[in-house]
């Protein structure tokens, strides 16, 4: 995904998107962060950042940017841009033996407001990240999972493994409500989102039991709600998994989580 605005940084030079020669050398182990700007400020930016250098220190990829100097580059481009609700893409790659790294701004979709009134459509997909614990563009599943959700007019895709465990969406971490208790998968089996890391946070302050297990996809008609989380849509509730209708959008346990969690953003 390329810039959308102006202007982004290479290293550590402003460029014009007039030159997007160098987007052609990113390849697939690189790896990246997605962060949230608003009203001009990047959202839970150090969590972010951390995750990305936790990325390439597995990754085996050298990152030379310092926290410091990336905040700047926002800074920057926001004023160049004229944009201060936006999502911007950090990347790091390894090209040619060096260290490259993109700073830029792109395309943003955001839920509507029905998404949240109504809660998602989502489709099961069976796929398994290499490394879930390290965000590269490799393991985004992108093209293969866009078909589909197409084909299904979903919303988000939920990866279920080759025993038929739900781990995570596409693009988003998941969250079932069973037996008035919260489950989310593992940890250890999922990219560590840090909204996610939020919505457990919450849950502990107001006493909600978080258990960590994945759910078999035979167990979805049991669930009492389920809801996705991630830098774009936050804590999104789940209307639908395949033909399973959910109530989530009802559901008093997911309607306090999302309402301390958008006070958190304030």
């Amino acid at each position: 995904m390329k810039p959308i605005s102006d202007y982004y940084f290479l290293d550590h030079k402003l460029k014009s998107t007039k030159d997007m020669i160098p987007f052609d050398s990113i390849d697939e182990s690189a790896v990246y962060e997605v962060i949230k700007i608003s009203d001009g400020v990047p959202m839970f930016f150090d969590a972010h950042f951390e995750r990305m250098k936790r990325s390439a220190l597995f990754s085996g990829i050298t990152m030379e940017k310092d926290k410091k100097e990336v905040l700047e580059e926002i800074k920057i481009l926001v004023e160049k841009n004229g944009l201060d609700k936006i999502n911007v893409k950090l990347v790091n790659a390894d090209i040619d033996g060096a260290c490259r790294f993109f700073t830029y701004f792109i395309k943003t979709e955001y839920p509507g407001p029905m998404a949240y009134e109504k809660g998602i459509h989502t489709i099961l997909f069976r796929g398994e990240r290499e490394n879930p614990n390290i965000k590269t563009i490799k393991g985004s599943f992108r093209k293969r999972v866009k078909k589909e959700l197409e084909k299904a007019k979903a919303y988000e895709a939920l990866l279920v493994d080759k025993n038929g465990y739900i781990t995570e969406g596409s693009r988003s971490n998941i969250f079932f409500i069973k037996d008035g208790k919260v489950h989310t998968p593992p940890s250890h089996a999922v990219l560590k989102g840090v909204t996610r890391s939020h919505v457990i946070e919450i849950c502990t302050k107001l006493s909600m039991e978080v258990i960590e297990d994945c759910l078999h996809k035979d167990e979805i008609n049991i669930i009492e709600g389920a809801f996705i989380t991630g830098t774009t849509v936050d804590v999104l509730p789940i209307a639908s998994i395949e033909k399973t209708r959910l109530s989530s959008v009802s559901c008093a346990l997911i309607l306090k989580i999302i309402k301390i969690y958008h006070s958190k953003l304030i």
